[in-house]
């Protein structure tokens, strides 16, 4: 029998039989976070950026391909402001205006023209000063801060450019259509804010309105049909929004008065209401709760409501709700069941949170006195706790100042 001796140093934690680096700790407190499928990056009041999680293709930024369960600074030195998280990669806006991504880059989602994944932060490709940048699921959608134009890049199949392309990008399952660099998205409408699912974009106008492009399969677009499109479309209804926010195949808006609505797949139960299996429009979100703060993940929603009440609804296999389910929910294909709610539930946590966001399958938010905490699914290091054993209520993310 094999018996294995694992010394652990003061910067060494014992994990299993693996020991884990811990890194220094944060430098200041966390202010905005971003939750990826399986990783999260964060950002301080002194414009650093953390990441934490899965880092095969070194969304994390630190140089490696290797998990960090611990809050690690991006390798290099920029000052850049709130990271935007994808399915594998992460993208952040510098002082000034310069757009950096790090992470895979098999459809160019990066934007620096090539089809390399990248380990640490490289500069978009071009001349344009960003304002914001929003991760999808292998592309990425920005808003000049020149002229409030919205632009695209990465994989383009669904229109999610916003534009068809005309490039491709060789794939294990042959070329795909991609763009390696910014892209305009068609429409020249201009927009205050962008969000990104996996397959779809929506982004905010100047008079409030919400447009959505690319993949409408679950109505995720909320213009009433079920079409893909590559330009921008109005969403249905004629409501104005103040906040909009994607999940995998659903998107939500809060309005200026709190109120939130989803639309398209709600076989989960993310879009917070229980008549039907998708909705092709906005539909208000159950329980009569008015909204500070939303944040959709890939199959749940949450969000914080006035008196600074936390709920979360949807899918809760990992235990991204933070609170107990009595559902159960099937999927389209009939072959996975998993706990799930319709219904706004309240938080299982004695913590004040002031803003939150939800990921791949969990869901992190920082406290009214700036500590952040995480809870669900952990498997690569995402709740950023130092381990990887999941939560089904919020726990403290390690090494916060």
């Amino acid at each position: 029998m094999r018996v294995a001796v694992i010394l652990c140093l003061a910067a060494v934690a014992c994990q299993g039989s693996q020991s884990v680096e811990i890194p220094p700790p944060v430098d200041a407190s966390l202010i905005a976070m971003s939750g990826g499928l399986l990783h999260t990056c964060a950002v301080t009041t002194t414009t650093h950026v953390y990441c934490w999680g899965w880092n095969r293709d070194g969304e994390i930024g630190d140089g490696s391909t290797t998990d960090r369960p611990y809050a690690t600074q991006i390798g290099n030195t920029l000052m850049l402001g709130l990271p935007a998280t994808g399915a594998a990669h992460s993208c952040a806006v510098g002082a000034g205006g310069d757009a950096y991504c790090w992470g895979l880059n098999l459809t160019g989602q990066i934007g620096d023209s090539s089809v390399v994944s990248r380990t640490m932060p490289t500069a978009v490709k071009g001349s344009l000063s960003f304002g914001q940048v929003a991760g999808g699921g292998t592309f990425t959608c920005g808003i000049s801060a020149t002229d409030s134009s919205a632009y695209c890049w990465g994989w383009g199949r669904d229109g999610e450019l916003g534009s068809r392309p005309i490039q491709t990008c060789p794939t294990s399952g042959g070329p795909e259509p991609c763009t390696r660099a910014p892209s305009a998205v068609g429409g020249g409408l201009r927009f205050l804010a962008i969000t990104t699912g996996a397959r779809h974009a929506c982004a905010l106008a100047v008079d409030s309105t919400a447009y959505c492009w690319g993949d409408n399969s679950a109505g995720q677009l909320g213009n009433g049909t079920v079409a893909d499109t590559a330009l921008p479309l109005a969403v249905s209804g004629g409501l104005k929004f103040k906040l909009l926010t994607s999940g995998f195949s659903h998107t939500c808006g809060l309005t200026a008065g709190g109120d939130a609505y989803c639309w398209g797949d709600n076989t989960w139960g993310q879009l917070g209401e229980t008549v039907t299996g998708q909705a092709l429009q906005p539909t208000a979100v159950t329980g009569g709760i008015i909204f500070l703060a939303l944040s959709a993940g890939a199959e749940h929603t949450c969000g914080i409501g006035t008196g600074n009440t936390t709920h979360c609804w949807g899918e809760d296999a990992t235990g991204q709700l933070g609170a107990a389910t009595t559902e159960t929910c099937t999927s389209a294909s009939q072959r996975t069941i998993a706990p799930c709610s319709h219904t706004p539930l309240p938080v299982n946590t004695t913590q004040i949170f002031a803003s939150i966001f939800a990921g791949g399958h969990h869901t992190c938010a920082i406290t009214t006195g700036g500590k952040a905490y995480c809870w669900g699914d952990n498997r690569n290091g995402q709740l950023g706790t130092g381990n990887t054993s999941g939560s089904d209520v919020p726990v403290l993310v390690a090494n916060q100042p």
